[in-house]
């Protein structure tokens, strides 16, 4: 019975009913394709979630840095009040685990030995108690502090600037000409 319901289907006669069951058919493959693309799994949602997590946790160090910078230099003798702002030379970058996996095969045709080297590289995960995954990060790069850009009361007086200078300079691990002292109005 079902037998001939299929040759029935793809006569000649039944072409039309046909065709549209195979376009009804990568329609719904279709579908499912696109519904991964644009309805992401929770894994996705939480990998996301934990970037910007990371990225917010960075974003208020470097905020705390610079709040932390001016709170020391505004207590050199006639600086005042200080403002800071620093610029950094990259984002911050974490170095994750890498797990290395090298095959060797030999083998001999026709008297020609042949070896072929394979390695597959991944990253190492870890799990935390709700179940969710994260590569594990081996160390973490804080960006470099490409500029700093001081604002202070006292910002006319060249005793005060350069003491302001040689503070940031022996904080920051920046030189002197990348270092911009200016009168606070």
């Amino acid at each position: 019975m079902q037998k001939d319901f299929w040759r029935d289907l793809f006569r000649p006669e039944n072409k039309k009913t046909g065709n549209n069951i195979l376009l009804v058919l990568l329609i719904g493959v279709l579908l499912v394709v696109l519904g991964k693309t644009f309805f992401p799994t929770e894994e996705k949602i939480v990998k996301a979630s934990h970037e910007e997590q990371i990225t917010e946790v960075h974003n208020s160090s470097e905020q705390n840095m610079e709040r932390r910078l001016a709170e020391i230099l505004s207590k050199i003798q006639g600086a005042g009040q200080v403002d800071v702002m620093l610029t950094f030379r990259a984002g911050t970058e974490s170095v994750v685990a890498h797990e290395e996996k090298t095959e060797e095969t030999r083998s001999q045709e026709n008297g020609k030995n042949s070896e072929n080297l394979r390695k597959e590289s991944s990253v190492v995960m870890t799990e935390d108690g709700n179940g969710s995954t994260s590569p594990l990060v081996l160390m973490e790069n804080f960006p470099q502090v490409e500029g700093v850009v001081i604002v202070a009361e006292g910002g006319n007086n060249a005793v005060v600037c350069q003491a302001l200078s040689s503070a940031a300079q022996a904080l920051l691990d920046v030189p002197a000409h990348k270092i911009a002292i200016l009168k606070m109005k």
